[in-house]
């Protein structure tokens, strides 16, 4: 976009209601100081002459990175800069704060370099005391409860997504196998051999409607936040319509109707779905969702219990495995430091032999002193099946007794009752590390007090998303400054409630959720956030906060702490302060801005 035209849109912007923008000169000055603005204050008053304010706008460009400017002006629709915010049609101590909400956010948008107030990602970052390596929020692990590994004795792994992980090559692989098998062993038309798996549409913590064949995003108290037929977005009449106005889906519904995709494999599942829906849709092709959604989750399944998946991942383990350079330096430490270690696996030993030799090397076995695979969680936490031992070279299940575990053994079936009799482990000794929260943490958790961690590596990837996106950064701090003024505007409001403040709220409740769509659709354009439905929690954060006591990013980032670390609960990676001074000021204290020569703290934040 030309400069001309973008700051003449910008001029636009601000000049659409000249009573947001009394700010004061002294006022614009202090918060120029305090930002450390690296320009002069006259450029920033609001002046209405359009002269000056492309000059001040040809200078903030100019100070900036021609690249950022680019990538900034790519990114961002010029209709979203300096949101102008509804006033009160007569309360003038409403109007005030939004006022000061006003020229806060467009302090914001008028800045040449980030604002102050950082996000999540980038806060807290100090060096590694193992490599050096920096560790940043999407290293850290998070802690839901008090977890003190001093008195773990043991610290149980999955595998697949948690001692090792996949590229998305995987996922197109198993796409391409159930795509296949839909054609060619359940006569499905040719016409979908033309689709390729979209890693961008969906997003894991999803339930696929069985009546209806809809992929939708539950929050927390289960309510139907958002829904997809094929790829196109369900509407909210129709949701209303579909599920009769039911704010919140009983375990009995959900347990009918609903199949969730909790792990990453289930995202191929929701593509491929998505695809042969929105193909029948498209075509007019009459159809029944159930068996559908049936006939799909059968070939993807498939995909696993033949083996195909194993084979091709073996046969170019390059190509599908995630280098994962620290895993053993990490179980060694975890070793000498005299905790057990214990794989438990519902793959099958060759499979899982070969993944490890390749990881952390041909005598891996060494370093665990159970392993167990083809366990069949979440049936292994519930069931109390006898073990049977596997032979480590042919991979032939014996047939003999097992009464005792041996070091370096391999085993198959059995269950969590039964290894921690055999080993003498008191569940609350145990730490249990996987990707699955139902298959993997669930159960082990609620039965037998198993201290359970999940490896979620999404949080890493939407953080990267966070840093990489100046439009994620504006959208996040207009939606702070925003929901801090509702706090205290209703404070002005008093008791009772006129027409014209529900109209403002309303008006202001719309402004919040368009910025936090913003927020979401740089996460995933359909479905943001794995941990948002829409405005709520989604159910998957809500399961994640409920069974997991830890959770990270990758079991790497085990690395930054020590084998004794004391975890306390944190608010997760998603919490984000009301205190800083930026909310002060909207108060109307100019006192809490500080002064030019202030530094921000490690946090990010002004101190």
């Amino acid at each position: 976009m030309p400069k001309w035209a973008f700051a003449l849109l910008l001029f636009l912007g601000v000049a659409s209601q000249k009573t947001s923008f009394s700010t004061s000169k002294s006022t614009l000055t202090r918060l120029r100081k305090a930002w450390n603005l690296p320009f002069p204050p006259s450029m920033c008053s609001f002046n209405r002459d359009l002269g000056r304010r492309r000059d001040c706008y040809r200078k903030i460009d100019h100070l900036r990175p021609a690249s950022s400017v680019k990538k900034e002006t790519r990114e961002i629709d010029a209709d979203l800069f300096v949101p102008t915010l509804p006033m009160h049609p007569s309360n003038e101590r409403v109007n005030a704060v939004l006022k000061r909400c006003q020229d806060a956010i467009s302090m914001i948008y008028l800045k040449s370099v980030d604002p102050p107030l950082k996000p999540p990602s980038s806060r807290g970052k100090f060096q590694s005391s193992v490599d050096g390596a920096e560790k940043g929020l999407e290293n850290k692990i998070f802690a839901n409860t008090y977890v003190n590994l001093k008195e773990i004795d043991v610290i149980g792994f999955d595998y697949d997504y948690t001692l090792v992980g996949y590229s998305q090559e995987l996922q197109r692989t198993i796409y391409e196998m159930a795509k296949n098998r839909l054609v060619e062993h359940m006569r499905y038309p040719t016409n979908l051999l033309q689709f390729e798996y979209d890693p961008e549409f969906a997003i894991r913590g999803l339930a696929v409607d069985m009546e209806t064949g809809w992929l939708c995003q539950l929050s927390y108290t289960s309510d139907v936040a958002l829904a997809y037929n094929g790829r196109a977005r369900v509407s909210d009449e129709e949701l209303l319509k579909t599920y009769r106005g039911i704010s919140m889906l009983t375990p009995e519904i959900r347990r009918d109707r609903l199949r969730p995709l909790n792990d990453l494999f289930s995202m191929v599942e929701a593509c491929l779905l998505a695809d042969v829906v929105d193909f029948f849709v498209k075509t007019g092709i009459p159809f029944d969702p159930r068996s559908v959604v049936e006939d799909v989750l059968k070939a993807v399944g498939s995909a696993h219990i033949s083996g195909a998946m194993h084979r091709a991942v073996l046969a170019d383990i390059d190509k599908y495995i995630v280098a994962s350079p620290h895993l053993r330096t990490i179980l060694e430490r975890f070793k000498t430091s005299g905790k057990k270690l214990w794989l438990v696996s519902n793959s099958q030993f060759w499979y899982v032999d070969g993944g490890m030799r390749h990881a952390v090397g041909d005598d891996w076995r060494e370093l665990f002193e159970v392993v167990i695979v083809g366990a069949g969680k979440p049936g292994f936490y519930t069931r109390k099946n006898p073990f049977r031992e596997v032979s480590s070279r042919t991979g032939r299940v014996k047939f003999k007794p097992i009464d005792k575990l041996v070091e370096g053994g391999v085993y198959t079936q059995g269950s969590i009752e039964q290894l921690l009799t055999i080993t003498g482990t008191r569940g609350s000794g145990v730490l249990y590390l996987g990707d699955s929260l139902f298959a993997d943490l669930v159960e082990a958790r609620r039965r037998y007090g198993i201290s359970t961690g999940a490896v979620i590596k999404e949080v890493s990837e939407e953080m990267e998303k966070q840093k990489g996106s100046t439009m994620w950064r504006y959208a996040r701090l207009t939606t702070h400054i925003l929901q801090h003024s509702f706090r205290l505007i209703q404070e002005e409001m008093g008791l009772s409630r006129s027409p014209e403040d529900i109209e403002l709220l309303d008006k202001l409740e719309e402004e919040v959720d368009r910025w936090r769509n913003i927020q979401e659709q740089v996460i995933n354009a359909n479905f943001g956030s794995i941990f948002r439905a829409e405005t709520a929690m989604s159910k998957f954060a809500g399961s994640m906060r409920r069974h997991a006591d830890l959770y990270m990013s990758a079991i790497e980032n085990l690395r930054f702490y020590s084998t004794e670390q004391r975890f306390y609960p944190d608010g997760g990676h998603e919490s984000v302060p009301f205190n800083d001074p930026l909310l002060d000021f909207i108060v109307g204290d100019d006192s809490a801005i500080p002064p030019a020569t202030t530094n921000s703290d490690s946090s990010g934040r002004i101190s």
